[in-house]
């Protein structure tokens, strides 16, 4: 791919109204045949060489998913490289993984599977790939953790090497849990209760997020007549004691669709809600400690698909500047799903500006999970596409496909 101009710059010329800058275009660097390489893509973790990580939920050797790499290619406009790391086998290394990996110490990732529909037939699982020790070596896949649960959320790894996360339970019961390192190379991590939400709780946490402190953020689904709300974890103040959660906010009228959140400047916290139509919202935290969380709603989309609007967002990432980045499953002139922007007001209290940044049109993809950003600004994402299952071909669309947006 030849060097582009960083996105931000595009967006920040788009919000002027600079006719001259073109609308960011989009480029596919990989589509997904179904085969062994797997078959709709989850959201992507960048690395700092600009290594593109990810999961595909089914496909692979056995058809139980897969994790893949795409480097950059050596020369600009070259093609990117693919590499199969792991095909998931069905078994007690877990099934149909989902979430977005998280990069650790040394490069290793981290991941999860879940949504086990018979747990007698499944278990979701915590595993950890290791990246070889020489140049073309293999990478070395471990179950870390393992839970007779229907759903593990993604997961967040600390400096020390800490990986929590969130577990629940066909009762819908809620566990937030630690895994410390092993003390040894090859030894055993460490499994340690944070805290046990209850049951039932609001729906499933969809991610934890760690802010300055080692404090954590986690955001609930929501689940029938429970609202979905963001809450935090301050940790002890000494090994071993309780740690304390504060319920931040509470989604009034808004009992499904959360969406895991970015922390941005300033510990603002920035997620998006997809029950009617969704919206973008964001918390910021009080002047003084023990002060109230502010909400404000960033962006409110439509009940239901147009030709122009997005519906039911995604995941958002926080840009230079404080601008947002963000798609949509659905809207846009064939209902498959956009890109977006949200640019910052210029004065405190202004309005937040949205800008298109592409409407997915089938050909390009269908259904896209998510964006991350790369070197020099440039988007990357992934769209799911018809899906294969269980050796079932993919839909009309395709199996999935990894795209870049830039100038």
């Amino acid at each position: 791919m030849a060097m582009r101009r960083p996105l931000i710059t595009l967006v920040l010329c788009c919000a002027s109204g600079a006719a001259q800058n073109p609308p960011p275009s989009l480029t596919t660097i990989y589509t997904f045949t179904g085969g062994s390489d797997g078959s709709g893509p989850g959201p992507l973790t960048i690395s700092a060489g600009g290594v593109l990580y990810g999961t595909t939920a089914s496909g692979g050797a056995n058809g139980y998913g897969t994790i893949f790499s795409l480097s950059p290619p050596a020369s600009p406009g070259g093609s990117w490289n693919y590499s199969l790391l792991y095909s998931f086998q069905g078994g007690s290394d877990g099934e149909d993984p989902d979430t977005r990996l998280t990069i650790g110490a040394g490069g290793v990732l981290y991941g999860t599977t879940g949504y086990c529909s018979a747990f007698s037939d499944c278990v979701a699982v915590v595993y950890s790939l290791t990246p070889p020790s020489s140049l073309g070596g293999q990478w070395t896949f471990a179950v870390i953790a393992g839970f007779g649960t229907e759903y593990v959320s993604s997961v967040s790894v600390s400096p020390g090497g800490t990986v929590y996360g969130a577990a629940i339970d066909s009762s819908y019961c809620e566990t937030l849990f630690a895994l410390l390192p092993p003390a040894s190379p090859g030894g055993s991590w460490t499994q340690e209760t944070v805290k046990n939400l209850g049951c039932p709780q609001g729906g499933p946490v969809v991610g934890l997020a760690i802010g300055a402190g080692l404090t954590l953020y986690g955001v609930t689904l929501g689940f029938i007549s429970i609202p979905a709300e963001v809450f935090d974890l301050e940790p002890p103040a000494t090994p071993g004691g309780a740690w304390t959660q504060t319920v931040l906010y509470q989604f009034e009228g808004v009992t499904s669709g959360a969406t895991e959140f970015a922390i941005g400047a300033g510990g603002v916290l920035y997620g998006t809600v997809t029950s009617n139509g969704g919206a973008v919202y964001s918390l910021t935290p009080p002047a003084s400690p023990g002060g109230a969380w502010t909400q404000a709603t960033l962006l409110e989309f439509p009940t239901s698909p147009t030709l122009i609007d997005g519906v039911v967002p995604g995941p958002l990432i926080v840009g230079e500047s404080g601008t947002l980045f963000g798609t949509t499953r659905y809207g846009g002139p064939k209902g498959v799903g956009t890109a977006y922007a949200l640019k910052p007001p210029t004065f405190p209290g202004g309005a937040w500006t949205e800008i298109s940044l592409h409407k997915f049109t089938g050909s390009d993809g269908t259904y896209p999970t998510g964006l991350a950003i790369g070197a020099g600004g440039v988007l990357y994402g992934t769209t799911v596409a018809g899906a294969a299952h269980r050796g079932a071909p993919c839909g009309s669309s395709g199996c999935g496909t990894v795209f870049a947006l830039a100038e």
